[in-house]
């Protein structure tokens, strides 16, 4: 398998920008000892999570196109690897929202009130969990929680618990998913022990259950959790739904826990304005205790309005750019960033690129394509060559023909480059006037996004 991955890894060179296949592919390793099945070695947790969110479809598409099969990839970490830190700093994926154990609940610590990031869309969702959590006046003592993935529902359903866990001690409060409530149910019934489950619902003094819309189809289990609300209700306990869509939008659900699921307060949480993801970003930034540019963060909410997993997931792919390549924040690490997660489609062109690049250097087109070797043109054709690496999903054969020149000539401009830049003050701020104009050209022009187009610019 290791000659058929270092093919692969030919492949993939050609298809992916060279910052980001030098940083997330080259690292990894095949397992020697697999022959019918490719399994790569990655350095740690967090590169193991990032290539399997952004590269493992195009990794088993070269795969294909290697052997000519459909084997199965894996992805392991290296044995005896520390995660990835910086000083006292650790790079890893946020925890996911933990289940409980049957005694009391556990969080992850990092969803509380005061990390939620309010804004137009949330702020609704965001009082009423607060007011229930204190124990406010509050029509039936329900809220039910509703929006699409990543945008917050489990960080305010999490966040009341661990509120509530300060004055309501141990078992008082029960934070688990819908599935384990009816997975709990069927291991009691099975286990002649109904009465123990029921009491344990029923003498709580919160409950919060996670991704209702699971109990839709189970009839049992819904009739035996209407019994439990309606003990709940009874006693002015409180209860918190969470839901990807809303009580009359659950399929196979019977009609009395639709009732009594629509008997509190309905809050919908929507997608992040532009603002408000600003104001994430900048919150994530600050949770990893680094400073970020407005700009750059701009730059990454104009593109990932989805939701807020996506905003984290960039800010954890800046932050490990900048840490493992010793580069400082910009605008080029953030467009390669966006790239990765599919967030822009290719919007300026070659030729794009090559007229705003010759207009900096005050060079005309044909000088720019031409074969003189004068200092200022060879500069001026290097920079082009990279930002249309950069902003542009063409090979390094389709850009020699482009600008006229050999794949090797390609090969050595890139590289050229790439390590003056790091060694030349002068070029490096070239570099960062450049991609200035570039990224706001694109922006500008109001180029075509993987995203919807914000609306409220």
């Amino acid at each position: 398998m290791k000659g058929l991955w270092e093919s692969v890894k030919i492949s993939l060179k050609d298809q992916m920008p060279d910052s980001g296949f030098h940083l997330w592919i080259e690292p990894l390793q095949a397992h020697p000892e697999e022959d019918r099945e490719l399994t790569l070695i990655c350095p740690n947790p967090f590169a193991l999570r990032w290539i399997k969110s952004n590269y493992l479809p195009l990794i088993r598409q070269g795969l294909k196109s290697a052997c000519g099969l459909n084997l199965p990839v894996n992805l392991t970490i290296a044995p005896g690897k520390p995660r990835l830190t910086t000083g006292t700093m650790h790079w890893q994926q946020p925890a996911l929202p933990l289940l409980p154990e049957k005694s009391s609940p556990s969080f992850n610590r990092a969803f509380t009130f005061e990390q939620f990031v309010v804004g137009s869309s949330n702020r609704l969702a965001f009082q009423a969990a607060q007011a229930l959590a204190r124990n406010d006046t509050f029509y039936n003592r329900i809220l039910f929680i509703t929006s699409g993935p990543g945008l917050g529902k489990s960080h305010l359903s999490q966040a009341m618990g661990q509120f509530l866990t300060q004055s309501l001690p141990g078992p008082q409060v029960l934070y688990l998913s819908a599935e384990n409530f009816a997975n709990e149910m069927v291991a009691a019934l099975k286990g002649g022990r109904m009465s123990q489950f029921k009491e344990r619902f029923r003498q709580c003094e919160a409950l919060l259950l996670e991704e209702v819309q699971f109990l839709s189809g189970k009839e049992k289990i819904q009739a035996e959790f209407c019994y439990t609300l309606d003990t709940l209700v009874s006693r002015l306990k409180r209860v918190v739904f969470t839901s990807c869509c809303l009580p009359g939008e659950i399929p196979h659900l019977s009609q009395e826990l639709g009732s009594r699921l629509s008997g509190g307060v309905i809050t919908p949480i929507g997608a992040p304005d532009f603002t408000t993801r600003v104001n994430i970003l900048r919150k994530k930034a600050e949770n990893r205790g680094v400073q970020i540019s407005v700009k750059i963060l701009e730059h990454l909410a104009e593109y990932l309005t989805e939701d807020v997993r996506r905003l984290e997931s960039a800010m954890d792919g800046l932050v490990a750019r900048t840490t493992l390549l010793k580069e400082p924040f910009s605008l080029r690490l953030a467009q390669e960033v966006l790239q990765d997660l599919q967030a822009v489609k290719p919007g300026l062109t070659v030729p794009v690129i090559q007229k705003i690049v010759a207009a900096f250097y005050r060079v005309s087109l044909a000088e720019l394509l031409g074969p003189s070797r004068q200092k200022r043109l060879v500069r001026a054709r290097q920079m082009a060559l990279y930002f249309s690496r950069l902003y542009t999903d063409k090979t390094l054969v389709e850009l020699g023909r482009l600008f006229q020149r050999s794949h090797a000539s390609v090969t050595h401009a890139l590289q050229t480059l790439e390590r003056d830049r790091k060694t030349q003050p002068r070029l490096a701020q070239e570099v960062n006037l450049l991609e200035e104009r570039l990224a706001q050209a694109q922006v500008k022009a109001g180029w075509q996004r993987a995203s919807t187009p914000r609306s409220d610019a």
